[in-house]
């Protein structure tokens, strides 16, 4: 493993730490999911890695009870 390579796992590891809130003693476990991932990605023929968000929002379904906390719209 190159020098380039090993640094594009490094730091898919420490995205995929800090986005699981950055757990203690569980280095190992976040190292081999990003070099499996470095993997995946380099047998498809991409040498990039994707980013993950940190920490999206699933989106909000409004509700018809959502619908009378809605703010009246202004009129003009």
């Amino acid at each position: 493993m190159s020098p380039s390579e090993e640094m594009m796992i490094r730091q898919r590891a420490y995205e995929l730490w800090d986005h699981a809130g950055r757990p203690v003693g569980r280095s190992d476990e976040f190292w081999f999911a990003a070099k499996a991932d470095f993997e995946r990605n380099t047998r498809v023929g991409e040498r990039r890695l994707t980013v993950v968000p940190r920490r999206a929002e699933p989106p909000r379904h409004e509700t018809a009870a959502d619908w009378g906390k809605r703010a009246p719209a202004s009129r003009l």
